[in-house]
């Protein structure tokens, strides 16, 4: 059973909801040229009226000119209809402000379920204020700065970034990764034959059909990182945390020691209850190391005097961390858990061939 397809005209925020003097149709024509839509594909929508709303018509004009057919779009308050989504061939996104709701547990499941069963299924996030994130990884607030600086990521030279992506990929696997920081990191792994995510800005149905590990059918706009689980065994060393939130508890000087992919011990100058507390509730997962992520998008750099990271970590010479589950990745680790944290001065050597030094991306690589 289709869903019905959507004739009416598109509710528009009220003045002051989101962000209104972006270009929401150069927008709306980036995203449609991400998905290389073909005719006849079925389009599922997911916007909040109330926040970014302005995209949704514009948008809708994308699709139709490439003869796809746009199902009746969802507010962020309608459950997604779960039991139909096997009539739809490519699942938006669209950013939502922070009082809508996020999709239940079932739901995202059923959205797993749903990439899984292959062939062009992509479903692609076009996040935007919630992508602002303090450098423990969880939300921070978004400086109104960072809507001009997200639009302006949005219009890169995409083969370029192609390109970049490629040759970083290419010395990440020629040995063993190295990344270190002032405050005290110094981690070493290996990435071996492991499949990397390319978040290349490429959300067409021949990029989801060459999909290796699930993640590749989730695509990004804004575009820009590169992920991998490395090789879970060979994962040693520490990283260093300056400052984290933990519950309700800010912690600082976070010591995670690793072995082997394990958390052998985490020691806190500050919050130590409130770390260990968190982690317990997160099971085995918590103790795993999980993902390493590298930004190339040249134009997501922030301003020093900001707290939050642009689009999580998407920036070129961003490192990103995290613990948990890596199903998604093509990994070992199974739980419920994960939790990212971002590296804005690392260093990174792959047996001495640089890629970052400092937070600055570099590529003293062949």
């Amino acid at each position: 059973m289709k869903l019905v397809v959507c004739a009416a005209i598109l509710l528009m925020p009220a003045a002051g909801s989101g962000a209104t003097d972006l270009n929401y149709d150069g927008m709306a024509a980036r995203v449609a040229g991400s998905l290389k839509l073909r005719p006849g594909e079925r389009v599922l929508v997911r916007y909040d009226p109330g926040y970014f709303a302005e995209i949704l018509a514009p948008l809708r004009k994308q699709i139709r000119a490439a003869k796809a057919e746009l199902l009746r779009p969802l507010a962020a308050k309608d459950a997604v209809p779960v039991e139909k989504l096997s009539a739809v061939d490519v699942f938006i996104r669209l950013p939502l402000g922070p009082s809508a709701r996020g999709l239940t547990a079932a739901e995202e499941a059923a959205l797993v379920k749903w990439v899984d069963g292959g062939g062009r299924r992509r479903e692609l996030h076009f996040h935007w204020s919630d992508g602002s994130r303090l450098r423990d990884g969880l939300p921070g607030e978004h400086p109104a700065e960072y809507d001009a600086l997200y639009q302006d990521a949005l219009d890169i030279d995409y083969a370029a970034l192609n390109a970049a992506q490629d040759r970083a990929i290419r010395a990440l696997r020629l040995g063993t990764v190295r990344v270190s920081t002032p405050a005290g990191t110094d981690l070493m792994f290996r990435i071996a034959k492991r499949p990397f995510n390319k978040q290349d800005g490429d959300a067409s149905g021949e990029h989801a059909q060459a999909a290796r590990v699930r993640v590749d059918r989730h695509i990004e706009l804004l575009a820009g990182v590169i992920r991998v689980a490395p090789v879970e065994g060979t994962v040693c060393g520490q990283f260093v945390i300056p400052e984290a939130r933990f519950g309700d508890k800010i912690a600082r000087k976070v010591v995670f020691q690793v072995d082997n992919g394990r958390v052998r011990s985490v020691k806190a100058a500050e919050g130590q209850e409130a770390v260990d507390a968190e982690l317990a509730k997160g099971g085995e997962a918590a103790m795993r190391f999980r993902e390493f992520a590298l930004g190339l998008n040249p134009k997501l750099i922030a301003a020093p005097d900001k707290a939050a990271v642009p689009y999580y970590g998407y920036g070129a010479g961003v490192v990103r961390f995290s613990l948990g589950d890596n199903e998604e990745l093509g990994g070992d680790v199974r739980g419920s858990f994960v939790r990212w944290f971002f590296l804005t001065d690392a260093t990174v050597h792959v047996d001495y061939r640089y890629l970052v030094r400092s937070g600055k991306l570099v590529m003293e690589v062949p």
